[in-house]
């Protein structure tokens, strides 16, 4: 009798589980469905890199432009809508206060909004799991504190060379030391959660880590810049437009350029580590690629503000580096959750985080391809009956 249970109950769990299919990638039998839950690959497609869907928002492609989606990749497409709107607005409102020749409070607005909005990713998404005052403290508060020293202690230095037309002293200073200087200390707080808390052990931790440290770095020594700004009276004077753009450049740009260098960089440190597959990954997604991508960025951009004088072509240049950088953290992502992986295995049925389907639970979730790694931290939610 108990024979006749166990082989009924073998056939009632083939009969109600998913079929299982052999991925023709990585050779495991998984679910069936249109993405291999183990390796990621498109089935139905028979793509590995699937390109047309992004490892984290699987309804983007790869090469697609977002702001959200990019750096803040543990965020469901679905709640990813205020943000976006937040993001607007702060850019709205500092062109609007530019126009009323506010320029203090643009200021500040402008170099506040992209911080504030990723502490509230943080704290939305959990991904400081158990430990947030820890990791609040290691990346953004860090980097606050080594923004505000560095712009205090290079700050006046620059501003002595220029004064006293030494060039070449000062080309040195603004076009090498400082953004090298600045890039290092952006990834001091990731590196010390990377050495001395080895539970965080995924890319996106490495990338959420290395974006708020450079966000906190980027706020302070912004502040530290412009504060004779902030302290002139009100309404200020100027052209409207130039303020506008001086400030979109100082706040929303700059932040954005160095949350990506340290974050991409500070996520190929993490998979270094943690890479269970140590093969597989495009060399231009490597640990020596990225380092090369982040530290010539930041070489680049302080030789042109060096030689630059005219600030349509300084911006120009600044919008086109953030386009490329946007792009090219979102191939280090893709190809890191694509290689990074888990140990094969078909789990619970539970609730996918990106598209709510009822699927198993796995690396990869089998309808729609999103990386369990990129959701929300916290248990998975099971599905009711199961």
């Amino acid at each position: 009798m108990d024979a006749v249970h166990q082989e009924r109950g073998l056939v009632s769990e083939e009969v109600e589980g998913p079929p299982l299919v052999t991925c023709p990638h990585c050779g495991s039998l998984v679910p069936a469905g249109d993405f291999c839950g183990h390796c990621g690959a498109h089935l139905t497609s028979d793509s590995k890199r699937r390109t047309h869907a992004f490892a984290a928002t699987p309804t983007e492609e790869v090469a697609h432009l977002s702001i959200i989606t990019t750096l803040f990749p543990h965020l469901p497409h679905r709640r990813g809508g205020p943000f976006r709107l937040a993001l607007i607005a702060g850019a709205a409102v500092v062109l609007v206060l530019a126009a009323l020749h506010l320029f203090a409070p643009a200021t500040a607005a402008a170099v506040f909004v992209l911080p504030a909005l990723y502490l509230i990713y943080l704290y939305d998404v959990e991904v400081y799991e158990s430990e947030p005052w820890l990791v609040i403290g290691a990346t953004m508060v860090a980097g606050a504190v080594l923004g505000f020293v560095s712009a205090y202690l290079f700050g006046g230095s620059l501003a002595t060379r220029l004064m006293t037309a030494d060039r070449g002293t000062a080309f040195i200073l603004e076009g090498i030391v400082i953004p090298v200087a600045s890039q290092l200390l952006m990834l001091a707080g990731p590196l010390f959660l990377f050495s001395f808390r080895r539970r965080f052990r995924e890319p996106l931790d490495g990338l959420a880590f290395g974006a708020a440290s450079a966000l906190g770095f980027t706020l302070t020594s912004s502040l530290t810049y412009l504060w004779p700004l902030l302290t002139e009276p009100l309404p200020g004077t100027g052209s409207t437009v130039g303020w506008a753009v001086r400030l979109t450049q100082a706040g929303l740009l700059t932040m954005l350029i160095n949350a990506c260098t340290t974050g991409v960089v500070s996520a190929a440190i993490w998979l270094e580590r943690f890479d269970r597959r140590r093969a597989g990954r495009p060399w231009y997604s490597s640990l020596v690629a990225t380092l090369v991508v982040a530290f010539g960025t930041q070489l680049l951009l302080g030789v042109n503000a060096f030689l630059e004088q005219d600030l349509a072509l300084d911006v120009g240049v600044v919008i086109l580096v953030a386009i490329a950088l946007l792009l090219y953290v979102r191939v280090v992502i893709h190809d890191a959750l694509l290689v990074e992986g888990a140990e094969h295995e078909i789990g619970p049925d539970s609730i996918c985080p990106e598209c709510h389907r009822i699927v198993p639970t796995m690396a990869f979730c089998p309808a729609c391809g999103a990386a369990r790694s990129a959701a929300p931290k916290g248990k998975p939610r099971v599905a009711s009956g199961v």
